[in-house]
């Protein structure tokens, strides 16, 4: 039977057996006749599930820092969460011997008319802190943030920069033994990406494990162990991230998709957690 579970015993951070997962995929309807041009016109679609994942088998040491290379659509996204256990298995198991904190879309979790305070502790309680956590971690947040001016006006005041800082701040507050990170590792300008580096290698250095996707190379060959490779939602290879990243360029992204950056310059913009 399909499942995730946590098991303490579990000598690695997270275990995959031939785990999959499907999704359903909406689209318009197609045909020509006039029962098909009314309800294309009353906006229904067609609906089908397709597979994201299939046969994924891996492990994950503890305090090991694991790269997803693929392009977008790909699947690496939907390993990640259920890495984290926000998705579940279709097929397959997932175990994992630790809390993985899934810092992955959480933009979508701000709420625009609360406060930049109401929306720590609800980003905060999302990702598994007790209101009083929160409030022990408020000032470091605060500060690491940089947001004691802005902390109690609205969070639609607050600039799209200033929102990736302010999540990234809370999930760093968590402390958790584990994250799974989508395109979020390091956010904000250089000043404050330097931050974001000291915080991430310091907390590798002590044991935290990670599983990371971004489309930044650079970010992945310096801070990543090891690499898996996923295409069409197959694990092709369990490799170095060099050689992941090298054999990614030989791999046509998903159609409609954006191709994975393989030249990128640290000294723009990153991406961040919106």
């Amino acid at each position: 039977m399909a499942r995730i579970r946590i098991d303490e015993h579990l000598a690695e951070a997270v275990r995959f057996s031939d785990a999959g997962v499907r999704l359903p995929l909406r689209k318009r309807r197609g045909g020509g006749g006039r029962r098909q041009r009314v309800r294309r016109i009353a906006g229904e679609v067609a609906r089908e599930e397709v597979w994201m994942l299939r046969e994924a088998t891996f492990s994950v040491e503890r305090g090991q820092a694991l790269a997803v290379v693929g392009h977008p659509g790909s699947g690496r996204d939907q390993l990640l969460r259920l890495a984290a256990g926000t998705l579940m298995p279709d097929e397959g198991t997932v175990v994992r011997g630790q809390s993985i904190v899934p810092m992955i879309g959480m933009g979508g979790a701000l709420e625009r008319k609360y406060t930049v305070r109401q929306n720590i502790y609800l980003i905060g309680g999302l990702l598994g802190m007790l209101p009083e956590q929160v409030t022990e971690r408020l000032p470091a947040i605060v500060e690491t943030a940089g947001i004691a001016k802005i902390l109690d006006k609205y969070l639609s005041d607050a600039s799209r920069a200033v929102r990736g800082k302010i999540l990234w701040s809370i999930a760093m507050a968590v402390d958790a033994p584990a994250y799974a990170v989508s395109g979020a590792l390091i956010v904000g300008q250089p000043e404050f990406k330097r931050h974001c580096w000291e915080v991430v290698e310091s907390s590798k250095a002590r044991g935290t494990t990670f599983l990371v996707t971004s489309d930044k190379p650079s970010h992945l060959l310096r801070f990543c162990d090891r690499a898996l490779l996923i295409a069409d939602g197959r694990i092709l290879a369990d490799t170095s991230v060099q050689d992941a990243l090298d054999r990614l360029r030989e791999i046509p992204p998903p159609k409609d998709q954006v191709h994975f950056v393989l030249d990128d310059d640290d000294d723009d913009d990153d991406e961040d957690l919106l």
